[in-house]
């Protein structure tokens, strides 16, 4: 990952983790002693159904959930919830995301930038750890912290790939601060990358797309200029170009329901 690394000099070390002020750490992340792999069932129950003010996302579009704050076994949540699909054909694929997104999760058990899968409560629903914090872009920044922002938010992504794992939708709305340091969130998308004989260039393609993202949030959330080989990692040929028109353009409005 030549590319990956030299996009910023002082991120040399991809193995380092970040503690809560935003230094790096060397060695591997010891899992809370609370962290474990959910059942693949229920493993508690729902305090109440949510109220209008618990809300983080609406479902609006073909396979959204619900998302919103609850409390299971007297903690505060975070809920994402597929159960309005029950009885439908949809039903089957959103079992099969919240599983998917469940396993995800798990192998990230005790990272510090995602949030802890508690609990699968419904086939249709999925219980996460509450990560308080703004959204990135939604976040009232110092613009003296975006540098440092940055560099953090390349780092987190490059441990992401090292577990062997690509986002696919990093963005603004997808990225938690807590206490100022970058949480991902919603890994509906996340992909393992496999282990296997000529697979490498989808590997890469996975990774470039992550980075890809993340500068230009970079650019156009922090407002901070790219260097010469960021730039050239953004551009994209002619046919990438018509592919991801029509998705955004015809496809994407169709999924949302627009």
């Amino acid at each position: 990952m030549r590319l990956q690394t030299s996009l910023i000099p002082s991120l040399h070390k991809a193995t380092h983790e970040l503690d809560a002020s935003g230094r790096a750490t060397t060695g591997t992340v010891t899992p809370k002693a609370s962290v474990a792999t959910p059942d693949a069932d229920t493993a508690g129950t729902l305090s109440r159904e949510p109220a209008a003010e618990d809300f983080l996302q609406r479902a609006k579009g073909f396979l959204k959930a619900e998302v919103y704050l609850t409390h299971l076994d007297g903690q505060t949540v975070v809920c994402k919830d597929y159960r309005r699909y029950a009885g439908t054909p949809a039903a089957l694929v959103a079992r099969w995301l919240v599983r998917r997104e469940l396993k995800m999760l798990s192998r990230l058990a005790g990272w510090t930038h995602a949030p802890r899968a508690i609990a699968r409560v419904s086939p249709l629903a999925l219980a996460m750890e509450y990560i308080p914090g703004p959204l990135l872009s939604d976040a009232q920044l110092d613009p003296a912290t975006h540098p440092g922002l940055c560099q953090q938010l390349i780092l987190v992504v490059q441990q992401l790939h090292q577990r062997r794992m690509a986002h696919n939708d990093i963005r603004g709305s997808n990225v938690i601060l807590r206490d100022g340091i970058p949480v991902l969130i919603d890994f509906t998308s996340a992909v393992r990358l496999p282990r296997l004989p000529g697979t490498a260039g989808v590997m890469r393609m996975m990774r470039r797309f992550d980075l890809r993202h993340s500068l230009k949030l970079k650019q156009r959330t922090l407002g901070l200029p790219l260097r010469p080989r960021e730039a050239r990692l953004l551009m994209r040929s002619g046919r990438l170009n018509q592919v991801l028109r029509l998705w955004k353009k015809r496809i994407l409005p169709r999924l949302k329901g627009r």
